[in-house]
C-alpha cells in the first residue's frame, strides 16, 4: 500500500509541477481572462496543492540528507524577511509575499531531501518543468495565429518587432525558456530511440526559435552559459564536451545576428482604443508633470536630439535604473525597506526604462532587506554553486546549467524572490534538485572510499605477521652487527 501511495504521489507531484509552471505563465501573460482572473487564482491553488503533495511524499518516502549549511542560510534569509515586517513600508504586503516565497522554499527543500535519497526523482521533476514550458511556448504560437497584434510587439523608432507569445513583454517567457534549455539538451543527448530524439529536437527547435524571436539578449546569454555549464558537467569525453559547447556558441552567434534582422519603424505605432482618456490638466501653473513627466525625467531627449536606437550593446535604460536603485538602497543600507516592497520603493524616473522594478535581482534584494539579506542570499547561492562540482550525470548537470543560467538572468531581471515571475519557482526547484542529487553523489563517493579502505585493512592485517617477522630478523641482524663492531673495538683498545 505504501508503494502504491508513493507512486500516486509522485505522479501528482509531476503533474502539479507542470500545472504550476503553466499557471505562472498565464498569470504573467497578456491574454485576458487567462491572466488576471483565471491564471492568478490558478497559480495560488496549484502552489498550495504542490506544497501539500511535496510534504506528503516526503512523509511517505525514503528521504536523504543534505548539508545543513544550506537550510541554515535559507532559514536565515526568511527570518530577515519576517523581521522586516516591523520596519516595512507595507507590512501587509511584506507578510503576504513572504508566505508565498516560504511556500516555494519549503517545496524546494522537500525536493532536495527526496532527490538525496532517489536520484530518479530529479529526472521526473525536470520532465514536468520542461513540459510546462513547452505548453506555454505552444500557447504562444496559438496566440500568434489567433491574435498576431497581441503576440508581437510592433516595431518602433527605437527597435524592431519582437515576439511576445503570451507574455506580458518579450522577456517574460524568454527567461523561463532559457532556464529549461539545459534540460532539453540533456533530453536530446539521452534519447535512445529515433522517435524520442526527434521529439527532443523538435522541442529544442521550438524553444530556441521562441527565444531568438523574443529578442531578449539577457536570456540568450543565460541560455548559452547554462548549456556550456551542462556540457562540461555531464559529458566525460573531452572531444564531445567541446563539440556540445561549440554548437551552443555557434547557435548563440547565429541568434545574435538574427536580432538585427527586424527593421525599425519610421514612426511609432498608435494602438486604437475604444475609450480615449482625457488629458490630465495641470494641478497648478507650476506643475511641470505634463511637460516633464517624473517617469521620464532622467534621459528625456530635448527638441532636436537624435532619437534613441536600441542595439546589441545599449542598456535600454537598465544601467541608469540600477544606479538609481543602488542610490536608494544606500539610504537604508543595512536592512532595507521591507521584503516584497521592491516595486513600491523603487521610483522609475528614467526615460528609457519601462518597469516598476530596477530589473536586477541582487539590487532588488538589497532594496528589500539590505546588505544583511543580500549577503545571506549570495551565501545561499554560493553554497548551491559549490555543490555543482559533484554533478555526475545528465539530470543533475542539467540542474547545474539551469542554476548558472538563472544567476546570469538575475543581473537583468528582478525575479529571484518574486513568486509571480514565471522563472522564480523553476529556478529554485532546479537548485534544490541539484543540492539533493549532488548530496547523494558525494555520499556515494564517501561510501566507496570507505569500502576501499575496508578492503585494504584485512590485507594489511594478513601481512602484519610477515612484516613483524621481517622487522624482527632485521633487528636481529642489526644487533649482531653491533656486537661484532663492539668486539673489534674492544680488541683494538686492548692491543693499544
Amino acid at each position: 500500500m505504501s508503494v502504491r501511495l508513493r507512486v500516486q504521489l509522485e505522479g501528482a507531484l509531476q503533474a502539479l509541477c507542470a500545472l504550476f509552471v503553466v499557471s505562472l505563465g498565464l498569470a504573467a501573460g497578456s491574454q485576458w481572462p487567462w491572466n488576471i482572473s483565471t491564471g492568478r487564482n490558478m497559480r495560488w491553488a496549484a502552489l498550495v496543492e504542490l506544497l501539500v503533495v511535496a510534504i506528503a511524499l516526503l512523509v511517505f518516502s525514503r528521504r536523504g540528507r543534505v548539508e545543513m549549511r544550506i537550510p541554515a542560510l535559507l532559514a536565515g534569509f526568511l527570518a530577515v524577511g519576517l523581521m522586516s515586517t516591523t520596519w516595512s513600508a507595507d507590512a501587509g504586503l511584506t507578510l503576504a509575499r513572504l508566505v508565498s516565497v516560504a511556500a516555494v522554499f519549503v517545496i524546494a527543500a522537500a525536493l532536495a531531501l527526496l532527490a538525496a535519497a532517489r536520484r530518479d526523482l530529479v529526472e521526473l521533476v525536470l520532465v514536468a518543468l520542461v513540459t510546462g514550458v513547452v505548453v506555454l511556448a505552444l500557447l504562444g504560437l496559438v496566440n500568434l495565429l489567433v491574435d498576431r497584434s497581441n503576440a508581437i510587439v510592433p516595431a518602433t523608432t527605437q527597435s524592431g518587432a519582437r515576439y511576445n507569445g503570451i507574455g506580458a513583454n518579450p522577456n517574460t517567457m524568454a527567461i523561463l525558456i532559457a532556464l529549461a534549455l539545459p534540460a532539453v539538451v540533456w533530453g536530446v543527448l539521452a534519447a535512445r530511440t529515433r522517435a524520442r530524439r526527434g521529439v527532443a529536437l523538435s522541442v529544442l527547435a521550438l524553444l530556441v526559435g521562441s527565444l531568438v524571436a523574443s529578442g531578449s539578449r539577457g536570456a540568450l546569454v543565460g541560455a548559452l552559459v547554462g548549456t556550456v555549464v551542462f556540457a562540461f558537467a555531464s559529458v566525460q569525453d573531452r572531444s564531445r564536451r567541446f563539440a556540445i559547447a561549440g554548437a551552443a556558441v555557434a547557435i548563440f552567434a547565429v541568434s545574435v545576428a538574427t536580432l538585427e534582422v527586424p527593421q525599425r519603424a519610421a514612426t511609432n505605432p498608435v494602438r486604437p482604443f475604444d475609450i480615449v482618456p482625457p488629458a490630465t490638466p495641470p494641478l497648478s501653473p507650476r506643475d511641470v508633470q505634463p511637460r516633464l513627466p517624473l517617469e521620464s525625467e532622467v534621459g528625456l531627449p530635448s527638441v532636436g536630439d537624435a532619437p534613441f536606437v536600441r542595439s546589441l550593446f545599449t542598456s535600454s535604460g537598465r544601467v541608469d535604473a540600477m544606479r538609481g536603485a543602488l542610490g536608494q538602497a544606500l539610504e537604508r543600507p543595512l536592512l532595507g525597506y521591507g521584503f516584497g516592497t521592491e516595486e513600491r520603493v523603487f521610483i522609475d524616473r528614467y526615460y528609457l526604462h519601462y518597469s516598476d522594478r530596477p530589473e536586477n535581482s541582487y539590487l532588488g534584494t538589497m532594496l528589500q532587506v539590505g546588505i544583511v539579506g543580500l549577503g545571506l542570499l549570495l551565501a545561499l547561492l554560493g553554497a548551491i554553486v559549490v555543490r555543482s562540482r559533484f554533478a555526475a550525470d545528465g539530470p543533475s548537470a542539467a540542474c547545474g546549467g539551469a542554476v548558472a543560467c538563472g544567476l546570469v538572468l538575475a543581473v537583468g531581471q528582478s525575479y529571484l524572490t518574486s513568486v509571480g515571475s514565471p522563472a522564480m519557482a523553476p529556478f529554485w526547484f532546479c537548485a534544490a534538485l541539484l543540492v539533493g542529487a549532488t548530496s547523494a553523489q558525494q555520499r556515494k563517493r564517501l561510501d566507496e572510499r570507505e569500502g576501499d579502505e575496508r578492503e585494504i585493512e584485512p590485507a594489511q592485517r594478513h601481512a602484519e605477521p610477515g612484516l613483524n617477522m621481517v622487522r624482527g630478523e632485521d633487528r636481529g641482524i642489526r644487533s649482531e652487527k653491533h656486537d661484532q663492531a663492539a668486539t673489534r673495538s674492544a680488541a683494538r683498545h686492548g692491543e693499544d
